[in-house]
């Protein structure tokens, strides 16, 4: 039958509108499910969230009662522990450290306490500190109870371990504590080497590089899941052992012409010697033979002992060496300009000492070397001594040459840049170093620099300052207790 085609037009439309609204309907009931999958996804993601944090919250509680435990040792500590589904259980041996110094060696047991999430996450108690791990990544939550306070000489270590194996659920936790294994220790001018075993050993190796410095890790061992560790200075003995010794970073340019070995730990600083000897200097304690002032001219000197404010490009000193040592104190900065300091007669045995409180810049083709400068003789002829604030530049700018030991330690990992360099000690284009340095940072920053170790060094006595001064202790006192807790629901 045809329809008027009013009445077809109308039949068509009605179809439409049923089509679009079942259209819609689908549309609706689509975006309905997505959203709850995407809801439920992230209602889950936030319940675990909320259970990880809770868990680790729980933990950091835990390590707070431990202490307390380990000090009150009469009185039982409770709290309520939150373990999650999964539950957490207690070890005895879950790894060490070793405590050594030259004249002592202590090895600690550790426990810990563990929680393993679904995902593959652990939050674990050791040793007083709390870590969570992830895959090859582990984040402190809370730090373990090591101190290690230079200004005292003392480092402190205070463990709180576990006293058995066993599981724990969620609920109340009682912590009673069983013994105290205290060690007092003296330790003269020494270095302590910790070698801390542990599942968790990256976030030790974390921990040690953040309280004291990248130079205080010596070795980490991922086979064998270790990280070691050197409290205190280096032998001062072994200060110009390498070319460059470096307690923070070095750098080098990968075109530029580097020889010698290179070695990273923490010297002493000599801020407090150069201080005292300006000090004696200005009251009379030290004898001076004369005072130069401002050098901005050309001075002929032999041995003996000189003091200056500055020492400016246009200032040149020359000394004499023959008949025997000779001391410059610089109270102010060394601006290096063409021969700046030389050694132009020398017997062998005698050498240049130079204490400055300021800064070393050797810029535009400034000399520090033993005349002729054109050849290596010996580094340690000249000695230049800097505090732990000095800054160097060798170049950029003409042919600079130093020729000798260059000691500025330093524990500063901040320094303002210069000629795109960030480093306490910069070597830009075209300088010739040849001797040792010492120093927090150095960066060879240019593919045309070039520096050599004198392997003579290896063997000389090259004392860092004269004897009736005394440089910064290392670690005098050992105070180490490790204390067994009972740990269980109850």
């Amino acid at each position: 039958m045809d329809f008027p085609q009013k009445e077809r037009g109308v039949r068509i439309r009605g179809q439409s509108s049923i089509l679009a609204v079942v259209l819609l309907i689908g549309m609706v009931a689509t975006i309905s499910v997505g959203i709850f999958l995407v809801g439920a996804e992230m209602m889950a993601n936030a319940e675990h969230q909320s259970e990880q944090e809770k868990i680790e919250q729980s933990f950091v509680k835990l390590s707070r009662q431990m202490s307390s435990a380990a000090i009150n040792d009469d009185v039982t500590h409770s709290m309520t522990f939150e373990s999650g589904q999964s539950g957490a259980i207690t070890k005895t041996n879950a790894g060490s450290i070793e405590i050594q110094s030259s004249d002592f060696s202590k090895t600690i047991q550790l426990g810990a306490i563990e929680y393993r999430g679904d995902d593959g996450s652990i939050v674990a108690y050791q040793a007083g500190g709390v870590w969570r791990e992830r895959g090859n990544k582990t984040r402190m939550l809370s730090a373990p109870p090591i101190n290690y306070d230079a200004a005292k000489e003392t480092l402190w270590l205070s463990v709180s371990d576990i006293s058995e194996e066993q599981e724990l659920s969620s609920g109340e936790v009682t912590m009673v504590h069983q013994e105290t294994v205290p060690l007092q220790d003296f330790v003269q001018n020494e270095k302590v080497t910790m070698t801390i075993t542990s599942d968790y050993y990256r976030g030790w190796e974390s921990y040690f590089r953040h309280q004291a410095g990248d130079a205080v890790v010596r070795n980490v061992d991922h086979s064998n899941r270790t990280v070691t560790v050197e409290l205190g200075y280096l032998e001062a003995d072994s200060a110009f052992d390498s070319g460059v010794t470096y307690s923070d970073d070095y750098t080098v340019d990968k075109n530029a012409d580097v020889d010698g070995p290179t070695s990273q730990g923490n010297l002493p600083p000599l801020d407090t010697v150069i201080s005292d000897m300006i000090n004696d200097t200005e009251t009379g304690e030290m004898t001076v033979d004369e005072d130069l002032g401002t050098v901005d001219t050309t001075l002929t000197k032999g041995d003996g002992t000189y003091v200056a404010d500055s020492i400016e490009e246009a200032g040149h000193l020359r000394f004499n060496l023959t008949e025997g040592n000779a001391t410059l104190i610089v109270d102010g900065d060394i601006n290096a300009g063409g021969s700046t300091i030389t050694v132009t007669d020398w017997d062998g045995t005698h050498s240049l000492k130079v204490y400055t409180t300021g800064d070393l810049d050797a810029s535009n083709s400034g000399d520090i070397c033993v005349d002729p400068c054109d050849t290596d003789v010996s580094a340690e002829l000249i000695q230049v001594f800097g505090t732990s604030e000095m800054q160097v530049d060798f170049g950029p700018g003409g042919n600079s040459r130093f020729e000798g030991v260059l000691y500025a330690a330093s524990n500063e990992d901040d320094w303002p840049e210069r000629n795109g360099c960030e480093s306490q000690v910069c070597i830009h284009s075209n300088p010739d170093v040849y001797g040792s340095i010492v120093a927090s940072s150095v960066k060879i920053h240019a593919a045309s620099a070039e520096l050599s170790y004198d392997s003579s060094l290896d063997t000389a006595d090259i004392p860092l300052h004269p004897e009736s001064y005394t440089l910064p202790p290392r670690i005098t006192y050992l105070n180490i207790a490790h204390h067994k807790i009972d740990v269980a629901n109850g």
